[in-house]
């Protein structure tokens, strides 16, 4: 594992190499006629591609662990947007920049025999300069070429850190109908806090979270529910996790999932820490709701890595304890695709996180979606569902973050108000 761990790092390492070695050799080669600029777009290289590196390279050092958790909020976002736009930047240089380059070396060497030919060149060289200065006094349209996709990506990410650090001051609470077939008339109206993907961790801290914690309770929902990535990943701010979600209250209790994120380090240690703390995780396990009415059977399963473990996970959770036969099941779940076998299973309620709705979702205005990526790798990604027989799901876009940027997709609490249909 560890072995692993280096090979990575030696891969982000080689990216950020790469593109400052080449960002380096085109300021030098298009700056030459200019040497203050040239000097202080060197610097400016030389700073950026630091605040990048020295994460990684406490990372790599035994004892030295993570220096983001010790910086601002800002440079952590920074730091993962870039990780994301440098691999992208690099694949798109080696499958389209290359290609053009050596494209055009080939169109230039082929026009130069052609002029040689013909006796009228002195040097292709020469052609190019003085097109280029008859264009432009200063920079030639090249070079300008050449320093914007220098500039572009730090700008780019500079940019879209500054959107994420607006985007995390929003928090969209709201209240939506959940339709449920055959719903029993005594719950009508019967109200659930429903939050997913906190992401405990660097990104979103613990001052974050108490806000999501304040604003969650200020709805009095009758239960609450929290459907897994509780913690972004480092065991280390389990402490934060448990009293902050331990402060989430409701009349009739609040109810865990695990996520895929809860079990990243070490799952064990996580379903330690949280029964623990005496907070009800449900593991595929249920558990009874004396609601003063018709009871609720609330069921949580344990995140699959494959769909076919979800059925029986859903049957080893419903399996764990006898309930009356008018009970309404809900089943708490992180992943959505879990539906289906809720579906199969009979199970009329599923509330899922894990999609973050999409996270990048291009909109022109609130109800026009143009793109969302989410679509691509789930079936279901945000919002209500319902299956031919009358099952509903509900998919969260996440209350918190592991990515810092969000577009389209703002992180939510949701009051779920059941309603009969």
């Amino acid at each position: 594992m560890r072995s692993f761990f280096f090979v990575v790092i030696a891969i982000i390492m080689t990216l950020n190499l790469s593109w400052y070695a080449l960002s380096d050799y085109w300021v030098r080669r298009n700056l030459a006629d200019f040497p203050e600029a040239r000097q202080m777009a060197r610097w400016a290289l030389v700073l950026w591609m630091a605040m990048i590196l020295i994460p990684i390279v406490g990372m790599a050092i035994p004892g030295m662990g993570n220096l983001l958790e010790y910086g601002p909020w800002l440079w952590v976002a920074v730091f993962n947007l870039w990780m994301g736009a440098i691999f992208f930047w690099m694949i798109g240089v080696a499958l389209i920049g290359i290609p053009v380059w050596g494209t055009g070396k080939l169109m230039t060497w082929w026009q130069e025999k052609k002029e040689r030919a013909k006796g009228e060149i002195k040097t292709i060289v020469g052609q190019e300069e003085f097109a280029n200065n008859k264009e432009a006094p200063g920079l030639s349209r090249r070079q300008l070429i050449k320093l914007g996709l220098v500039a572009a990506p730090p700008l780019l990410v500079s940019g879209g850190a500054a959107v994420s650090w607006w985007n995390m001051q929003r928090l969209n609470v709201y209240q939506v109908d959940l339709p449920v077939v055959d719903l029993p008339y005594d719950l009508e109206g019967f109200t659930i806090t429903h939050l997913s993907d906190i992401h405990i961790g660097i990104l979103t801290g613990r001052e974050r979270v108490e806000k999501i914690v304040a604003a969650a309770n200020s709805l009095n929902s009758d239960l609450a529910v929290v459907t897994g990535d509780i913690l972004d990943q480092d065991i280390a701010f389990m402490p934060d996790m448990v009293e902050t979600v331990g402060a989430l209250t409701a009349p009739l209790g609040v109810y865990l999932c695990i996520g895929n994120h809860d079990k990243i380090y070490d799952a064990d240690t996580w379903i330690t820490n949280v029964r623990k703390a005496k907070l009800n995780l449900l593991l595929d396990q249920g558990t009874l709701i004396d609601t003063g009415k018709t009871p609720l059977k609330l069921l949580g399963i344990d995140f699959a890595r494959e769909e076919r473990f979800d059925e029986i996970n859903i049957n080893k959770a419903d399996g764990s304890l006898a309930a009356p036969e008018n009970a309404l099941k809900i089943l708490l779940a992180h992943h959505p695709h879990a539906f289906d076998a809720a579906v199969r299973t009979g199970i009329p309620v599923t509330l899922a996180g894990h999609t973050h709705g999409g996270q990048l979702v291009l909109r022109a205005g609130e109800h026009l979606e143009l793109f969302n990526p989410g679509r691509l790798l789930f079936r279901y990604v945000d919002g209500i569902y319902r299956s031919d027989q009358g099952h509903t799901l509900f998919v969260h876009k996440g209350s918190g973050d592991w990515f810092p940027l969000r577009i389209g997709a703002p992180a939510e609490i949701v009051q779920l108000r059941l309603v009969g249909v």
